[in-house]
Parts: C-alpha cells; sequence; structure tokens
C-alpha cells in the first residue's frame, strides 16, 4: 500500500477547507466577489435567476418606451420630439434584440451577463447622446437627468457578484462625469452632489449585490449539497449533466463538434468494514477526506457528488476518455497514500475503485450511467484499488492494474 513517510495524514479534528473560496478574504465576502470560484451548477442556477429579471426589466422598458414618447409630445419643444422618438423606437429595437437573446440562451451566465451589460448601458448611452446634441435644453428634458441614477439603482435588482456590479457602475459613472464635462458643471457643487449620489447609491446597490449573491449561495448548498462531504446531491448532478446533454446535443443540431464529457464513478473499498472496525464517525471522516481529495484533484468546472453511501460520481466536461484516466489514476494515488487518525491513534487506510466512460453522441444519460456502473464493479471484481474504462474481460489489457 506505499511507504508510509509518503502517506498524507487526516484529523478527524481537521477543518476542511472549502476549495472554491479565496482564503485571504474574509469570509462574508468569499462567496460574492466574483463568479472565479463558483461552480458550474450554481452558474447554472445563477443565470436562470438573472434572466428571468432581465426579461422582466427589458419587457417592461419595451412597452414603457411608447407612453413615453407620449409624456415627450406632451412635455418638449416641436424641434426637439422628432429626433427623441426616432431615438426611442431605435432604443425599443435593441431591447427587442436583448429579449430575444435572454430567451435563447439560457444557462449561459456570460451571454446573460452580456445581454444584462447591454440592458443597462443603452440608456446610459441614450442620455449621453442627449447630452451631446441638446447640451443648452437639457433642463427642458423633464426626468432625463436622473437616467444614471435609476440604472446604477436598478443593479440591486439583479443578483450579481460584486465584480460584475462594479464594473458596470464604474462606466456609468465615468458615463455621467463625461456628461457633466460636456455640460461644464463636472467642477459645480451641482455636479459634484451628482457624482456623490451616484457612488452612494453604487454603494448601496453592492451591498445589495452580496447579499442576494450570499443568500442565493446558502440556499443553493442546503437544497444542493450533501451536508456530510460538501459536495453535490444525487439529484443536483443528474440535473446539471442532463443540461451539459442538451447544451451538446443543441451543438450537434447546428452542425458543431460538441466538446466530450466523461463520467468517473467511484467506491471506497470495504467501507463498512471501516465502519464495523472503527465506527461511523472514523468513517464520516473516510467520506470527507476522500470529498476533498476529489476537490483538489479535480476542476472547479467539474461537477462532484456523493452518488449515494460510499459511492461518488464526478462529471468532466470537454474531457476525453484519456484524459479521465489521469484523473482517475490521480485520484487513485492520493487515496493509496491517505490515512485517517482513529479516536485510539490508530492508523486507517482506504482505496477506492473506479469506472470510466464517455457519454456517447447517441446515448441516453442512464446508459452511461449503467455503463460506468458496471465498469466500477468490475474494477472491484478484479480486486479493487484500480480503474477500469473497459466492458469485457477480453479488453482487460488496456487497463492498469495494481496488485499489493
Amino acid at each position: 500500500m506505499g511507504n508510509s513517510k509518503d502517506r498524507r495524514r487526516f484529523s478527524l479534528k481537521t477543518k476542511q477547507q472549502n476549495p472554491w473560496e479565496p482564503r485571504w478574504l474574509p469570509a462574508s465576502l468569499r462567496d460574492s466577489l466574483n463568479n472565479k470560484h463558483h461552480s458550474r451548477d450554481f452558474n447554472f442556477a445563477r443565470s436562470d435567476y438573472l434572466r428571468s429579471r432581465i426579461l422582466f426589466v427589458a419587457t417592461t422598458f419595451f412597452l414603457l418606451a411608447p407612453l413615453w414618447i407620449l409624456v415627450d409630445y406632451l412635455l418638449l419643444p416641436a424641434e426637439m420630439l422628432s429626433n427623441l422618438v426616432i431615438s426611442r423606437l431605435i432604443l425599443m429595437g435593441f431591447l427587442a434584440i436583448i429579449i430575444l437573446s435572454a430567451r435563447r440562451n439560457q444557462h449561459q451566465l456570460n451571454k446573460i451577463y452580456n445581454a444584462l451589460t447591454a440592458l443597462l448601458l443603452l440608456p446610459a448611452l441614450f442620455y449621453f447622446a442627449l447630452v451631446l446634441f441638446y447640451s443648452d435644453q437639457m433642463d427642458s428634458l423633464v426626468g432625463y437627468n436622473f437616467i444614471p441614477l435609476l440604472i446604477i439603482a436598478f443593479l440591486s435588482v439583479f443578483p450579481l457578484t460584486i465584480i460584475e456590479s462594479l464594473s458596470i457602475g464604474v462606466v456609468i459613472i465615468v458615463i455621467q462625469l463625461l456628461a457633466l464635462l460636456n455640460l461644464n458643471e463636472l467642477t459645480t457643487p451641482d455636479g459634484w452632489q451628482t457624482l456623490f449620489l451616484l457612488i452612494v447609491v453604487l454603494a448601496i446597490s453592492l451591498w445589495a449585490n452580496h447579499s442576494q449573491v450570499s443568500t442565493l449561495l446558502r440556499l443553493y448548498r442546503q437544497a444542493s449539497m450533501d451536508s456530510l462531504t460538501g459536495l453535490l446531491n444525487r439529484g443536483v448532478l443528474l440535473e446539471q449533466l442532463n443540461q451539459l446533454c442538451k447544451s451538446r446535443d443543441e451543438k450537434l443540431a447546428e452542425h458543431e463538434l460538441p466538446a466530450p464529457i466523461s463520467l468517473l464513478m467511484f467506491d471506497l473499498d470495504k467501507f463498512k468494514r471501516i465502519n464495523d472496525t472503527y465506527g461511523h464517525s472514523v468513517g464520516d471522516q473516510v467520506l470527507q477526506v476522500f470529498a476533498q481529495i476529489l476537490h483538489e484533484e479535480l476542476r472547479n468546472n467539474d461537477l462532484i457528488a456523493r452518488y449515494g453511501g460510499e459511492e461518488f460520481v464526478a462529471v468532466l466536461p470537454s474531457t476525453s476518455k484519456v484524459d479521465a484516466r489521469q484523473i482517475a489514476e490521480r485520484v487513485r494515488l492520493e487515496c493509496e497514500k491517505s490515512t485517517v487518525i482513529a479516536h485510539d491513534g490508530e492508523t486507517v487506510n482506504f482505496t477506492t475503485s473506479i469506472g470510466i466512460t464517455e457519454i456517447r453522441l447517441d446515448e441516453s444519460i442512464d446508459t452511461a450511467l449503467h455503463r460506468v456502473d458496471t465498469r466500477l464493479y468490475l474494477a472491484k471484481n478484479l480486486g479493487r484499488n484500480r480503474y477500469v474504462d473497459y466492458d469485457s474481460a477480453t479488453e482487460q489489457e488496456e487497463t492498469y492494474h495494481y496488485f499489493r
């Protein structure tokens, strides 16, 4: 089982670090600063929240635009009205494009965020154009001076990370600063008051964003995570795997070659014996240490779940079976080197058996899961502490064997 000096020892009192949280930040900000350390499945969920609110806000703006034309007609000079009507119609056209984009790009966080950025920057650019062309008549443009402030206030509606929200907010403030410069009001008390108010409202919006993302993550983890290991539960894994396969099928329909998706299924060898010999608290620690190894050896965008009992599944997007073998071997070796310290100070060793497959383009998820499960139990029947990526004994030479 390897040199004891090379073993990694894990105390029962060891507190696991959350691998997707930057350790140098206060705990209250780790979840909401950016999405770099968010799991793929949470990004899917957050994109749904963003998408629904983008659709609501964009549709509301689209429907209110004709009504605002009526207000312009009643309040503005005739020489300004025609240009503003044309500008509003153009704005409505862009809003329609944003609505269509948000409806089409479900679960694609980057595209949803781009749609949100366009939704908020369009009114700001519309306001800046008014300042450029009607700087001497801004007093007659009732309500238009509040556009930058309203946009920054709208940031608080969306579950954005602090970096995402701050990026949009800074652009809006720069647009307002340029507008004040064009109006020769930048150095006036009114100008400074306007900028100060924008900064204050942006700070409030950032706090609202932080609260939303933190709350969403907390609720999401309660609903989707295994409480013992901190990994996904089986239901969420299957849901996200189904979404990945749908995205793959959409690419196929568009005659694009999709990236491969591989599956790893793990089972801790002789886990019942560990529970019976050392107690369930030690068995729980073995499960936690194994989950920690999976987090360390796999990527942030891989989906890792406790599938049931001592079984775990990892979904590896954009990973071929050849690459999946290397990952499986790293996990296997780390388990072989790891030990847990029982209550009486005795060291507890553990190993894992692994099934590997790549999801084929013409098969269902259930078929792929059945195949990887079959390969896992073939690995156990062949002596445990190994991976298997073939289906029949006649192909046995295609895998590595580890006899100790």
